[in-house]
C-alpha cells in the first residue's frame, strides 16, 4: 500500500513537472483572442482543374493520414483566390489546408513543386 501511494505521488509530481512545457506549447497554438489555432495540414498532388471564378482546385493528391483521406482527385477551396493565379492543369503542387470550420478545409499555401 506504500509503495503505490509513493508511485502515486511520484507520478502526480512528475506531471506538475511537465505541465508548464505543455501550457507553454498551448499557448504557442493559440490567437491572441484565446480561441484554439485552426490545425493546418500539408498535401501534395496533381493540378487536375481550376475553376478561378469559384475559388477552387482540383487536385489528384497523396494521401493525407492526419486527415484519414486516401490518394484520390477532390476539389478544395482557396482561402483567397489570388492563390490560382499562374497554375495550370498539369502541375506538381504542395499545398497546406487550413480548417475554416469543423470538417471544412481550404487551401491557405499553394506552390509549384519543381
Amino acid at each position: 500500500m506504500k509503495a503505490r501511494a509513493l508511485l502515486l505521488g511520484c507520478l502526480a509530481l512528475s506531471m506538475q513537472a511537465a505541465m508548464p512545457a505543455v501550457a507553454a506549447d498551448m499557448h504557442e497554438m493559440m490567437p491572441m483572442d484565446g480561441r484554439i489555432a485552426p490545425q493546418e495540414l500539408q498535401g501534395k498532388g496533381r493540378v487536375v482543374s481550376i475553376n478561378a471564378t469559384a475559388g477552387t482546385i482540383n487536385i489528384a493528391h497523396e494521401p493525407i493520414a492526419s486527415l484519414g483521406l486516401p490518394k484520390r482527385a477532390e476539389s478544395f477551396g482557396v482561402q483567397d483566390k489570388a492563390l490560382l493565379a499562374g497554375l495550370v492543369a498539369g502541375q506538381r503542387v504542395s499545398f497546406r489546408l487550413v480548417e475554416v470550420r469543423t470538417g471544412k478545409y481550404a487551401i491557405s499555401e499553394i506552390s509549384v513543386i519543381k
